[in-house]
């Protein structure tokens, strides 16, 4: 029998456990799902939606790209954002509300793993996986996005990002009702709309509009200036919103949830904006998973770096081998902007995905000038920082751009000898 036959056959069965799932799992137990997907922003959403549920009381499951959690424990680790992370939080005692993080890869191989959501959340459209699966045009990529619009119950909502023209589109595939967020100041073309406005979060309900909290209030912004994390909030508010006929949650105990949320940053997962002290130098653990991430986390960075008083930057470049030549370059030209000096270092071997090590090495090296070059190997943390102090002296702050895929990074044993430094006040200060 051939591979091929025999992958085949693998999917199959995994496309039928996964329908299994739901009919015997997610209506029989009669627990609601509460669905998010998109390029960026889905782990974020899905851990504040699932915080604010939590603090309400309530009994609740959420599956990520970091695992399974029952009630805020982990239960299951890996990557379980799909059809697998839905399955095992569907085997949670006394479950109440499922919050599923829906990645690409999952949908296009096994579907989403649940018949209906009774909320469904699309943050944004961007240009990451492009050529896989497929997969080559963003009108693509918005189609497999949209099954999640298009599996929303009709007795409740779709949450969508107005501010990308391919997300607000999805209202007219979905038959449950539309909320919208923007950060853009689209609100009034909406009947229902969580909006930024001078620097405070809105919600719109017809001609009502209602000031919420601060953006600065809330320690994922720092200080306001993440500003995809405020959109990531307005999506968890509207997904509350949208759930609270079966589950309310009052709205003291959202705004608690969102001042709460990452002031301790060993709650969650770290390495999305974590800075640390490690050897006496400043490290800065970053998810920037794709140009735009790269873009998004740029300017804070730089405030970072100058609050510390940092002359020189440093960073710590490597890149899953399944992506274009194109996302590679534009990678390169967004680190090669940012830093002084890049250590360039091939991925965990998970993370090849089809290309060989040279070849992943060779594309983000495109942009960087000779001297911008400080090594092409995997190296542990305190040889870079040895390396990099022969070079700049004292004067720089460590940036690792994707942590995780670091084959030399252990985010634990790092943790353990690193000290958690506060991000700097005069980094938060000003306009956000």
């Amino acid at each position: 029998m051939s591979s091929e036959l025999l992958q085949r056959m693998r999917d199959w069965k995994l496309r039928l456990k996964a329908r299994t799932v739901v009919r015997a799992g997610v209506w029989w137990r009669g627990a609601p799902v509460i669905a998010v997907t998109g390029t960026n922003g889905k782990t974020t959403t899905v851990q504040l939606i699932d915080r604010m549920l939590r603090e309400a009381g309530y009994k609740t499951a959420r599956c990520t790209t970091y695992g399974v959690w029952h009630n805020g424990v982990r239960v299951a680790g890996g990557d379980r954002a799909g059809h697998r992370g839905v399955w095992r939080a569907l085997h949670c005692p006394g479950l109440q509300v499922l919050v599923a993080e829906v990645a690409r890869g999952g949908l296009l191989r096994y579907g989403t793993g649940f018949a209906r959501c009774r909320v469904g959340v699309i943050t944004n459209v961007l240009a990451d996986h492009l050529g896989e699966g497929g997969i080559g045009t963003l009108d693509q990529m918005a189609a497999v996005k949209s099954e999640v619009a298009r599996r929303a119950d009709p007795r409740g909502v779709v949450v969508l990002n107005a501010d990308d023209a391919r997300v607000r589109a999805m209202a007219q595939v979905s038959r449950a009702r539309p909320i919208f967020f923007t950060m853009e100041g689209r609100e009034r073309e909406f009947e229902r709309s969580w909006f930024l406005r001078e620097g405070r979060l809105w919600r719109k309900h017809g001609a009502s509009e209602e000031p919420l909290i601060a953006a600065a209030e809330m320690p994922m912004t720092l200080g306001g200036h993440q500003r995809h994390n405020i959109a990531n909030a307005l999506a968890a508010l509207a997904a509350i919103e949208g759930i609270a006929d079966l589950f309310p949650v009052s709205r003291a105990t959202q705004l608690a949830a969102l001042r709460a949320y990452e002031r301790d940053p060993r709650e969650y997962p770290p390495g999305r904006f974590l800075l640390t002290r490690f050897r006496g130098q400043p490290v800065l653990l970053l998810h920037c998973k794709n140009p735009e991430s790269h873009r998004l986390e740029a300017a804070m960075v730089r405030r970072v770096q100058s609050a510390l008083g940092c002359r020189y930057l440093v960073g710590v470049a490597t890149s899953a081998g399944n992506r274009s030549e194109e996302y590679h370059r534009e990678v390169s030209e967004e680190i090669a902007r940012l830093s002084d000096g890049v250590f360039l270092c091939p991925p965990h071997r998970r993370f090849l995905r089809g290309l060989t090590p040279e070849e992943i090495l060779r594309r983000l090296s495109v942009a960087l000038k000779p001297e911008q070059r400080l090594g092409v190997e995997a190296l542990p943390t305190a040889t870079m920082i040895e390396r990099a102090r022969a070079r700049f002296g004292d004067s720089f702050l460590l940036v690792y751009f994707l942590a995780y895929a670091d084959p030399l990074f252990q985010l634990d044993e790092f943790l353990r000898e690193a000290e958690f430094l506060p991000i700097p006040a005069a980094a938060l200060e000003g306009e956000g």
